[in-house]
């Protein structure tokens, strides 16, 4: 698994629950507790046994845990400006979702995400899957889905099977936007 992924589990454990908890899920999965470097790539079974861990702790089950690491991601600021580009409603943040592999390697060239087909059947219902079946990928994309859905201001039901995640847009300006300007705010020296 890319170290990155390992990283992100890391940060969100220790910023969410404490260090204390990510120690407990260290130690019973026998990984240093110092930490993941991004660039490190590691065996897939350990990210899923800290992910089996963590959720277990946390009595979570397994998607309910990734699809909050999804949400986490929304909030980290520099994250979230990154998806605000994708587009100014919810609706074309969903549609351009089968844009964000692509554009990950193009800033990470080595991280290797499977592509996303979506599809609309109709207006404000959506269908996403991936081109290629990655453990709790769909359930991370789910997660972020309902953050940036909140962000927008849209009311969605968001909906996670095996292969594939139902939108259902009820309604798109159902609360207000969080504030997002394209631009950083300027620094004072």
């Amino acid at each position: 698994m890319h170290g990155l992924v390992n990283r992100c589990i890391e940060l969100f454990m220790r910023g969410t629950y404490g260090p204390g908890l990510w120690e407990k899920v260290t130690r019973e999965v026998g990984v240093d507790p110092e930490g993941f470097l991004t660039w490190n790539a590691g065996p897939d079974k350990v990210t899923y046994s800290i992910v089996i861990a963590s959720a277990r702790l946390l009595d979570k089950s397994v998607g309910e845990y990734l699809e909050d690491i999804g949400a986490w991601l929304t909030r980290q600021e520099d994250i979230r400006r990154l998806l605000r580009f994708s587009g100014s409603t919810f609706e074309e943040f969903v549609e351009s979702l089968r844009e964000l592999p692509g554009r990950i390697r193009l800033v990470i060239p080595d991280f290797q995400l499977p592509a996303l087909a979506v599809t609309s059947p109709t207006a404000g219902r959506y269908h996403i899957a991936a081109s290629a079946h990655q453990p709790g990928l769909l359930r991370v994309v789910a997660g972020m889905l309902r953050g940036m859905a909140d962000d927008y201001g849209a009311l969605a039901i968001i909906s996670v099977m095996r292969d594939c995640i139902d939108i259902d847009v009820a309604l798109s300006d159902y609360s207000g936007k969080r504030r997002f300007v394209l631009s950083h705010p300027q620094v004072a020296p």
